[in-house]
């Protein structure tokens, strides 16, 4: 402000140090307040150098330094300025301002001081907070947002943009920025509700579908509301938003289990016939493998009744396979992989997808020469097959054809660093599911294994479909390749990698030496006696100790008056009164170091999950033998 004349006067009671100085600093007049400042009589004050008396209180020379050069920056060009500067362990602000004479001459400098300690304390608190908040929100994936609806104007925090795909703030953002990034099929809803929230300034809270700036597909929840807006001075809008795709994702899994659960419950013929009387027979069946097990390593293997009980067990094994071959495509079991010969397997879907496909699409089956066997669990091959094919399908328009076939692949070094499927060199089955639909256009290919990506409408896909074929072959150690050509075609190809008995052996074999010395201890819960005995003796045969128990309550008791470390609970999953789920729900709640093995000759039972994670649980299908169930515990034992 600069002044033209000064009455001194008005500021001898103001409430901060003021004083007059002439531009080389000699004090003309002050308050009360600045006296104070330096411990001296207001008559003292008057006459001394501003710049000396800094020195006497033992301000740092480059304090002073800037003060002279800033003085002199007011008087060269006549506008004032403010200083920062620590003083006595504080932060003072002094603020220079030019006094005119009557000629227009800079006669005098009138400054005001502060302590500004305090606000400066504060200030860095609030900034301190702010990044403590904006650190919050970018881990908890939370953006906030404020919309001024007058100016159609967007402020938002730096993870708003990056839900949205930008690594950085964009320069603007507007309404239109946030609709071009709304999936289309959801705009009209978005609209809906959008405009119904401005007519009636009501709160609204969305979960919608948007298009990052990658071309990603993800979900998000958009929530406003009206409340930080002055009638009839201001209309904003503020609000979060956060990714939810994780949330969505699961509640999808979810629904897809509920989805098997209600496919095995319309089976309920199947299931209470064949279910039910699978459990007792499975359960008998693993009571007499085991039995003939037992017996056969105490014979000389030479004697007429080894002989004897070896067809028995063979007789007992093909039992049990008559019992898988009754629960069929429909059981829903647990992973088991086990090798597998793909040309076999395929001949047993065949007629299965032939039935799925529709009538107007041909399906060819061309089975390849020495396909090598694979590793896997036949029922992933089913969900492989089912979601190629039904994609297959659905890129059909009318008449058409899908050509399932299998083949080998040997891939060596040089193909891998030429670009082969296959970044590991070795030996692998393959096999391609083709249609001659429409292809995928090059924009979408990238995107087509990523979860929820669909080009399908609503309602006519999950998109997990192809994220779940990926899922199950790379858990497998293979690879997929896809090649499409927009309006000729598309073909998935899948390379498998060769089965190798005695490679698999070996590791089996050393990992089982490795657990003998060990001395772990397994809590054995099972309420059938004999099968109780048989996997009892397995056990304590190779080395481990056996808690057992008939029931869980029982089990609960041993396991809490316990005092040692329990490595493993392998139960049964039906039990009287409390199955063998709560079981382990009860003990993992006191130990949750404890890891768990189900058995069960149910063929449909949800046990996805254990309650506590979305991880699989480790399942054993009765029936069974001694080497697949000590197989069993061994991979539920290795380290993770």
């Amino acid at each position: 402000m600069p002044v033209n004349a000064l009455d001194f006067d008005l500021f001898k009671d103001f409430p901060e140090p003021v004083f007059v100085m002439a531009p080389e600093g000699t004090i003309l007049a002050a308050n009360r307040f600045f006296s104070a400042r330096f411990d001296l009589l207001h008559e003292q004050i008057t006459g001394r150098n501003v710049f000396e008396l800094l020195a006497e209180i033992n301000v740092a020379p480059e304090v002073i330094a800037k003060r002279k050069a800033k003085t002199g920056e007011v008087v060269r060009i006549g506008k004032p300025v403010t200083i920062d500067d620590p003083m006595d362990g504080q932060m003072w602000r002094s603020s220079i301002y030019p006094v005119f004479d009557d000629d227009g001459k800079i006669g005098k400098l009138l400054v005001f001081v502060q302590n500004i300690t305090k606000q400066k304390r504060d200030d860095a608190e609030m900034e301190d907070f702010r990044a403590k908040i904006d650190y919050a929100l970018e881990i908890s994936h939370v953006g906030v947002w404020s919309l001024d609806l007058e100016n159609n104007v967007v402020l938002r925090t730096q993870e708003h943009d990056r839900i949205f795909g930008y690594d950085s703030l964009l320069p603007r953002w507007t309404v239109e920025t946030f609709f071009e990034h709304v999936y289309h099929e959801d705009i009209p809803m978005v609209a809906g509700h959008y405009e119904t929230a401005m007519a009636n300034r009501s709160d609204f809270n969305l979960e919608l579908r948007i298009r990052r700036a990658d071309g990603q597909i993800r979900w998000i929840n958009l929530i406003g509301t009206y409340r930080f807006s002055k009638p009839e001075t201001s209309r904003h809008v503020v609000g979060i938003v956060a990714d939810i795709t994780d949330r969505k994702r699961a509640a999808l899994e979810l629904e897809e289990l509920q989805a098997q659960l209600q496919q095995s419950q319309k089976m309920e013929l199947l299931g209470r016939l064949a279910g039910g009387i699978a459990h007792d027979f499975n359960n008998s069946l693993t009571s007499i493998i085991g039995n003939i097990e037992l017996a056969l390593t105490k014979l000389d293997p030479s004697l007429p009744v080894a002989k004897n009980l070896r067809d028995a067990h063979q007789s007992a094994m093909h039992s049990a396979h008559l019992t898988s071959q009754l629960l069929g495509f429909a059981r829903k079991q647990m992973r088991i992989p086990k090798a597998v010969s793909l040309n076999q397997e395929m001949e047993r879907l065949i007629p299965m997808l032939r039935a799925l496909i529709r009538e107007q699409i041909e399906c060819l089956w061309l089975p390849g020469d020495t396909v090598p066997e694979i590793f896997i669990d036949p029922t992933q091959l089913d969900q492989v097959l089912t979601n190629l094919c039904v994609n297959a399908m659905d890129a059909i328009e009318e008449n058409g054809s899908v050509t399932i076939a299998t083949g080998s692949a040997q891939v060596e070094k040089e193909d891998c660093a030429k670009g082969h499927p296959c970044q590991i060199p070795g030996d692998y089955a393959m096999l391609s599911v083709s249609d001659n639909g429409s292809g995928i256009d090059s924009a979408v290919l990238p995107h087509i294994f990523e979860p929820f990506f669909t080009t399908k409408p609503v309602g006519k896909g999950t998109g997990l479909g192809l994220s779940t074929v990926y899922g199950i072959v790379r858990q497998n150690n293979g690879y997929v390749n896809c090649q499409t050509m927009p309006g000729k075609g598309t073909t998935f190809t899948l390379y498998l990698p060769k089965y190798r008995k005695e490679a698999l052996e070996s590791m089996l074999s050393a990992a089982m030496q490795s657990l003998k010395p060990k001395k772990k201890t397994v809590l054995l819960v099972e309420d059938e006696p004999n099968i109780l005995s048989i996997l009892k003796l397995a056990l304590e045969d190779r080395g481990f100790r056996v808690i057992e128990a008939l029931d869980a309550e029982s089990a609960l008791l041993l396991a809490g008056t316990h005092k040692e470390k329990i490595d493993l609970l392998a139960t049964d999953i039906v039990l009287p009164r409390m199955n063998g789920i709560e079981l382990c729900k009860q003990l993992q709640t006191r130990r949750p170091e404890l890891k768990s093995l189900f058995m069960s000759g149910f063929a449909f039972e949800d046990i996805a999950s254990n309650g506590k994670t979305s991880k699989p649980v480790n399942f054993i299908s009765k029936p069974f033998t001694i080497p697949d169930f000590m197989n069993m515990v061994r991979q539920v034992m290795q380290p993770e």
